[in-house]
């Protein structure tokens, strides 16, 4: 199997992982791997991870996909094990959310590329735990870990919940977040853009009982103003089970949560059915790293999933080969906008010739 270097690094210690481990965050299948040494538990909020998880025959009672571990193992694991995330915030959430279901006397681990933080973070083990250290170090990466000597607190989602009021081209709303959902805590320039230039649209007469398709929601800013401008029902799209969770926040806070189906994909794979419009801010990162993967994915795709004239909106940094696979799909594209580093393009699907 090819892992990631975190991984690598965590398989150099894994004669330390007995007993049973709650591994929280894990962006690879190397908890099939620790499952050899170790009663191992998944809690994913990647449905990429969380699939091929399960595909791999990882034990369904003993994995999630969500933004909250829900399963009643308080001071159950001997080890949690974590990867450092992009958002230093989000890791506060994961340790925060894992650590009342640390055992007194486990530990807690975290593993990290160098250049993701991880050298400073450990330091925010030392909150909630005592004895924070570097373990190992190996491929670019360090791995540390620290002891549970006393109870935690009982963890409270609703405390990690921002709530803000936003108006943006022609609209006020709420809009609620949570650690590690793009556009945490503020407006994205590229959706405002995007946003502003759908304003401008001329939507089909019928748009309430058109059917609409966000893909990559974050925080469903964009799925929530495009029922407001049309009435009609959205489905809202993410890989990020804390994502979804942040939209389905954001359509309760304004009280249209009858409006919302969300939809877990890996891409556009779990998607049914085609659409009169699809909607995107697509990411193009995995961790650290630019990856075009998930947007490849998602124009190689689009063409089965929108109706005929169906139309795709897509904003992007300018410096993405976005138009190229927006033609490929499509046959053909058109920039509406291009502004403060982002361009706005338009693709429609056509009758075939």
């Amino acid at each position: 199997m090819n892992f990631n270097p975190t991984s690598l690094l965590l398989d150099r210690v894994a004669d330390a992982f007995s007993g049973k481990v709650l591994f929280a965050n894990p962006d690879d299948t190397y908890p099939l791997e620790l499952r050899q040494r170790a009663e191992v538990s998944a809690w994913c909020q990647s449905k990429v991870t969380f699939d091929d998880l399960v595909k791999g025959g990882f034990d369904e009672s003993h994995i999630e996909f969500n933004a909250i571990w829900t399963q009643p193992t308080l001071e159950t694991f001997d080890h949690i094990i974590l990867i450092q995330p992009k958002a230093k915030e989000l890791l506060d959430y994961l340790i925060a959310a894992t650590m009342p279901h640390l055992k007194i006397g486990g530990k807690i681990w975290l593993v990290g590329d160098n250049k993701s933080g991880v050298k400073s973070s450990y330091k925010r083990l030392e909150k909630h735990a005592v004895m924070a250290g570097k373990v190992d170090g190996a491929k670019h990466c360090l791995v540390y870990n620290a002891s549970k000597e006393v109870a935690t607190p009982a963890f409270k989602f609703e405390k990690w919940v921002t709530t803000w009021t936003q108006t943006v081209a022609g609209q006020t709303f709420n809009l609620c977040s949570i650690p590690g959902v793009f556009g945490h805590k503020k407006l994205d320039k590229g959706t405002a853009l995007l946003l502003e230039q759908l304003s401008e649209h001329r939507f089909m007469s019928d748009a309430q009982h058109a059917r609409f398709l966000d893909f990559g929601c974050g925080d469903g800013i964009i799925a929530l103003w495009l029922h407001n401008k049309t009435g009609a029902k959205v489905t809202a799209l993410d890989e990020s089970a804390l994502a979804l969770k942040a939209t389905e926040l954001t359509f309760a806070a304004n009280n249209v949560s009858d409006y919302l189906t969300t939809l877990g994909s890996n891409g556009l794979e779990n998607v049914k059915g085609r659409f009169n419009y699809i909607v995107t801010n697509p990411p193009f990162h995995t961790g650290m790293a630019t990856d075009y993967s998930v947007a490849e994915g998602f124009f190689a795709s689009v063409k089965q999933h929108l109706t005929l004239n169906g139309e795709l909106f897509v904003v992007a940094n300018d410096f993405l080969r976005y138009p190229d696979f927006i033609d490929a799909a499509l046959g053909t594209h058109t920039r509406l906008q291009r502004a403060q580093g982002f361009a706005i393009y338009y693709g429609k699907q056509k009758k075939p010739k």
